[in-house]
């Protein structure tokens, strides 16, 4: 199963979990480090844009990565997701504190907008959605919020002539992670040292992509 880098700290109030998600305990964070270029996946999401967010307008300044983009983002995820087990659940933040567009861990940039991206594909049915529950401190239930492709967005899926093999992670994802006592992660300042091991690990990384 996929691990994702996740970031920010959760804050979420209790909530009733919601239809269709039969087991929200069968999930992964989610990932915000997918991305394709490939002609099909483009498609899906821009229809998806178009058909659901065609009046949006920009308010202050532009976003480090476009909206429409961000929704990519969210859909790629879901894909991998549902070719890996079409039960598996994507676990993801509904406060908009978590979504540090500087973070180091968040190479794509994404931002509090994807709560209003992931809020609107589950009104419109395109996604299953069981909202997160916050009962206190280390409460045994606490759980961020947890979304699936529904069976329209599956569908889309299906009808795709693209696949897993035409979704790659972004370049600039960190790779060297820094975690705190907590396990939470932590923001450094680059030094020498970090910028060698960051560059040694990308080429074992790549001589390992290479002979698969």
């Amino acid at each position: 199963m996929d691990e994702a880098i996740m970031f920010g700290h959760e804050d979420e109030p209790l909530e009733e979990q919601g239809e269709g998600i039969e087991n929200p305990w069968h999930s992964r964070p989610i990932d915000v480090h997918r991305w394709s270029d490939h002609p099909e996946f483009i498609a899906i999401a821009d229809q998806i844009w178009e058909e659901h967010f065609p009046e949006e307008k920009a308010v202050g300044p532009n976003p480090k990565t476009p909206h429409r983009h961000q929704l990519r983002v969210l859909i790629l995820d879901l894909y991998v997701a549902w070719k890996e087990d079409p039960k598996l659940c994507i676990g993801v933040s509904m406060s908009s504190n978590y979504w540090d567009t500087n973070s180091r861990y968040n190479a794509i940039h994404i931002s509090k907008k994807i709560i209003e991206i992931i809020r609107k594909l589950s009104e419109v049915g395109l996604l299953n959605l069981s909202r997160g529950s916050y009962s206190g401190p280390k409460g045994l239930g606490n759980r961020t919020t947890r979304i699936r492709a529904s069976a329209k967005l599956q569908e889309r899926f299906r009808s795709a002539k693209a696949g897993r093999d035409d979704i790659v992670r972004a370049r600039s994802e960190e790779i060297i992670i820094l975690r705190g006592a907590d396990e939470r992660l932590v923001e450094y300042e680059d030094t020498e040292q970090t910028e060698l091991w960051r560059e040694e690990l990308r080429q074992y990384n790549e001589v390992i992509a290479r002979a698969f």
